[in-house]
């Protein structure tokens, strides 16, 4: 039977800048400022929506721990860890919430244990505490339920899990509910758990498990070098990409959401919960500069063995195990993020053509083998694919970095086609005995010609976003981050010019004019989608190289201020409400702060 709003036992629709992600490198769970899990799939990142109250909080699972009156509490992280602390603060009380999945591990094995471990702490004063719990399976098929001892066991069909509570619970159906009052110095703790073996939680193993989640975090955090300025900010976004990684395959998702509008009410709402070649390279390729270059070897190597379902040597995006086919459906029977349908599960672009992506994976290959990353065959001989299917496909059209339905010759994938054979060049040149064909030099330098002369519009007094169309992109601002020109280049600073005249609102980029775009909704600016944060940082990154460390760090000043004391980014923002919107966290935007700051820091000289 499916609820009402009316009914519901915690804040529908919480905004989405108003949620933490805690996770084990298997899965993530979001959890809202109120104390509740509205997001989590089970049992890997694209598996089945367990708890999906955040899109259809009337018929989607939640698991609310709080005070009993329904408050947005302020939320942050223990030091660098992904463990996450909820307060709520009250003229006569305070409570404090702990939230993480247990046991993160960087080892290949998928039969790690998946629970959400919660304790919740009175530091002062005396206050009633409730918890809610309703299992779900995809939004349509409730869960039986059966209590065996202090445990209850929810079956979801496909699979069952277990609800552990140190304090009484009422059972009836697929929900389960509570009420506790603490006092200061007292606790209470649950735990979910993904399948059955959930019997054995008790208080003191909910310590042992916090203390080794903090000592997994803290070890984790010292592979990193960089300690300059932002550290704080770069360390929670290093920490972010390293959360959304796959540890049995060595993949990353682009975010572990799905259908977060980019425009509120709109049907721009995409599914992230895979592994994207552009968004993965770019995260690994930055945590090799700061410092751990596992990561990259082990995606690489994954890469290494996939399959494709086009004729180039890598598709666009792959399901965490490297799965192929992610068939996209739509489902309007799922009420969507604040009625914003349809709620789509599956992506479409994994069979398009988009021949940037694999620029950045060859950047990725190149920082890894600079920052000393251990040098494998199997490597060389992914970079020499890539390498040779961009000397013969470079002249085609494709669906570009923003993934635009009319395919045509965006000039940013020009621009991250000679990226491709740039970096591996420069791999063959570096490695012994390696040798960079010559119908990659070729290409390289008929590319660069090309994208001077076809690319710039003398008009617009910029690089355009595609040939023959006087529109800006701000993927434009790849040219001078990747080495294509250099930054002082007056084509260069003409086309910073242009994209902060004409795509900025409120100091936030967007990706492009979608009214002067062809092929996309003529909506203006600011309407169409929210501004893009990863374009943000680009524009930083730009920024800083040409010098203008000023302008720089006032847009990264405000993109932080945005995440406030999580640090969290998602995929775009309202620049008139501050609100967040599009799925979160977003892979690419921590990947592009991370690179924006590095760079501002080596302005300076301090690393």
């Amino acid at each position: 039977m499916r609820s009402s709003l009316s009914s519901i036992p915690f804040i529908p629709y919480p905004p989405i800048e108003k949620h933490g992600v805690i996770g084990n490198r298997r899965t993530a769970a979001l959890v809202a400022a109120d104390g509740t899990v509205d997001w989590l799939c089970l049992p890997d990142y694209d598996g089945t929506i367990a708890m999906g109250a955040l899109l259809d909080p009337a018929n989607g699972g939640y698991f609310r721990l709080g005070p009993a009156e329904l408050l947005l509490g302020s939320q942050r992280y223990l030091d660098g860890s992904a463990v996450l602390v909820t307060t709520w603060t009250a003229a006569e009380w305070e409570l404090e919430l702990t939230d993480f999945m247990e046991g993160p591990q960087d080892n290949g094995s998928n039969g790690h244990p998946r629970s959400i471990v919660r304790r919740l702490r009175c530091l002062r004063g005396q206050v009633t505490c409730r918890l809610e719990f309703r299992a779900c399976y995809e939004f349509d098929r409730a869960a039986a339920s059966t209590t065996e001892g202090d445990i209850v066991v929810f079956d979801l069909d496909a699979f069952e899990t277990t609800l552990w509570a140190s304090f009484p619970l009422e059972v009836k159906g697929p929900s389960a509910s509570g009420q506790i009052d603490l006092q200061a110095g007292h606790e209470c703790c649950a735990v979910f758990h993904y399948g059955r073996n959930g019997s054995a939680w008790k208080l003191s193993r909910v310590d042992e498990a916090l203390r080794k989640t903090l000592a997994y975090w803290e070890d984790w955090q010292q592979r990193l070098t960089y300690h300059g300025p932002r550290a704080a900010h770069v360390r929670r976004s290093a920490s972010v990409i390293h959360l959304m990684g796959y540890a049995p395959a060595g993949s990353s998702i682009a975010a572990p959401t799905t259908s977060l509008p980019e425009r509120i009410g709109g049907d721009r709402n995409y599914d992230y919960r895979f592994a994207w070649v552009r968004d993965a390279s770019l995260s690994a390729a930055m945590l090799s500069t700061l410092g751990d270059t596992a990561t990259a070897s082990r995606y690489m190597h994954w890469l290494s063995a996939l399959g494709t379902c086009s004729d180039a040597p890598l598709q666009v995006a792959y399901g965490v195990n490297g799965e192929t086919d992610i068939s996209e459906r739509e489902r309007f029977d799922v009420a969507g993020y604040r009625g914003s349908q349809p709620v789509r599960q599956g992506n479409h672009v994994y069979s398009e053509c988009q021949l940037g992506g694999l620029g950045y994976l060859a950047d990725c290959a190149w920082l890894f083998l600079e920052h000393g990353g251990e040098w494998m065959p199997e490597y060389w001989y992914l970079v020499r694919r890539i390498a040779d299917y961009t000397a013969e496909h470079w002249r085609e059209q494709d669906h570009g970095i923003w993934e635009l339905h009319t395919m045509t010759h965006h000039v940013s994938s020009k621009v991250m086609s000679w990226v491709t054979l740039d970096r591996a060049i420069a791999i063959a040149e570096r490695l012994d005995g390696g040798t960079p064909a010559q119908d990659w030099r070729q290409a390289r330098d008929a590319i660069h010609e090309e994208v001077l002369v076809r690319g710039w519009s003398q008009g617009l007094q910029a690089f355009r976003q595609s040939y023959g169309a006087d529109t800006l992109d701000s993927s434009s601002l790849l040219i001078p981050i990747m080495g294509f020109l250099p930054p002082d280049d007056p084509r260069v600073l003409a086309t910073l010019d242009r994209i902060r005249d004409r795509l900025m609102i409120n100091g936030f980029v967007y990706r492009f004019d979608p009214a002067a775009t062809e092929g996309v909704q003529p909506l203006p600016l600011g309407d169409f989608e929210g501004a893009f944060l990863p374009s943000c940082f680009m524009l930083a990154s730009a920024l800083a190289l040409c010098g203008r460390r000023r302008e720089a760090e006032a847009v990264l000043d405000a993109a932080e201020a945005a995440a406030g004391p999580l640090g969290i980014f998602a995929e775009e923002i309202d620049p008139r409400s501050g609100a967040f919107l599009g799925n979160t966290p977003l892979l690419f935007s921590h990947a592009e702060y991370v690179r924006a700051a590095l760079i501002l820091a080596a302005g300076t000289g301090v690393a």
